[in-house]
């Protein structure tokens, strides 16, 4: 072999060498690339922006409501609106000095008026102008909060299926917590059975409905054990219903009791959930020394009760803050049905969008 075949051959090699590299560091960047934080998109739905004791009688509010600002705000009479934050006519902002005036929304900047429909009914220049028309949100008022409605325009929005037997519960407390998470991962939780054990030290966990999927709704009940101060463990079960990705209710049942926690899960920014718990307690008691029995020690026991719930809920944070979102996560067969939840969950977003 003469010199330039030998130096030839050797520069064969050493290409054959770079392509396997090159090879190598394409599947690692792909790799890479699918294990990179991206969360999902803004979802459809129902998502709280309030508590109904928050809006009185001729409040203004505004909110943080995926990625941009709301008004909300409440008629002499009680009607509840919610529109976006800026007037048609110039661009005041609404919720920096409007004001309710009966049954109309005044803006500070010209004093342009608007009725619940979104319609301008006064100008002070003369006729109102027919393009001044304020962008409205559905709402809807249940459980002791207010919803909003986003989803794509002309979408007629789906009903919020909650029990309405609210008559029969005391509420004992809330929180507002702010997760660095997206909703979906917060109520994934639901069916990802295997982390009630792994993470909150529950035992005997066991599936005692499986998980059903209907339209926007969900739904599974859970028997487990929990692990008690004086030491035997108790039994709980819990059953859990899904409204989107934004309305979820468990009711707990054990020693006794059987409690509600209603979590409103609102995005306001791509990593930014707003996370509303209200906690109520079933009455008890059939005659009137019974029933004040009862409630005296469920407002004993609520806060302890809730301090509990939060404990357990507290203990995600450290998980949701820091963990990335995988858009085809290696499931292990115990895991849960989180393939169906995944395409369940489709359906709360642009169609063809990545979640």
């Amino acid at each position: 072999m003469t010199t330039f075949e030998a130096q030839d051959a050797a520069a064969q090699v050493d290409h054959a060498s770079q392509s396997d590299v090159t090879a190598a560091r394409s599947v690692s960047m792909q790799e890479a690339r699918q294990l990179r934080d991206a969360p999902p998109p803004f979802p459809f739905g129902w998502f709280a922006v309030a508590q109904c004791h928050e809006l009185r009688a001729g409040a203004v509010l505004t909110r943080q409501f995926m990625d941009r600002e709301i008004v909300i705000y409440r008629t002499q009479s009680g009607t509840v609106c919610a529109t976006e934050a800026y007037c048609p006519h110039l661009g005041a902002h609404l919720g920096h000095g409007g004001e309710v005036c009966g049954e109309e929304l005044r803006c500070p900047f010209h004093g342009f008026r608007f009725s619940v429909k979104g319609s301008c009914v006064y100008s002070p220049s003369g006729a109102p102008p027919p393009a001044a028309r304020l962008g409205l949100l559905e709402v809807r008022e249940t459980h002791g909060a207010i919803l909003v409605w986003h989803g794509p325009a002309g979408q007629v929005p789906w009903e919020i299926d909650a029990p309405d037997e609210e008559s029969e519960w005391r509420r004992v407390g809330h929180r507002i917590r702010h997760v660095r998470s997206h909703p979906q991962e917060l109520l994934e939780n639901s069916i990802d059975i295997t982390h009630f054990s792994a993470l909150h030290g529950f035992g005997n966990v066991g599936v005692s409905r499986p998980a059903t999927f209907d339209g926007p709704r969900l739904g599974v009940d859970y028997a487990l054990k929990q692990k008690t101060p004086w030491g035997s463990p108790v039994d709980v079960a819990l059953r859990i219903r899904l409204n989107g990705l934004g309305f979820a209710i468990t009711e707990v049942e054990t020693l006794g009791f059987t409690l509600r926690l209603v979590g409103l899960a609102t995005l306001v920014a791509e990593r930014d959930t707003v996370h509303l718990l209200l906690m109520s307690m079933r009455k008890q008691g059939r005659s009137l020394a019974g029933k004040a029995y009862w409630r005296c020690a469920q407002e004993v026991l609520g806060p302890f009760v809730m301090g509990g719930l939060m404990n357990q809920i507290n203990q995600d944070d450290p998980v949701w803050s820091n963990k990335k979102y995988l858009r085809r996560p290696a499931i292990a067969e115990g895991d849960g049905p989180i393939h169906a939840y995944r395409r369940w969950v489709s359906q709360f977003y642009p169609e063809g969008a990545a979640w």
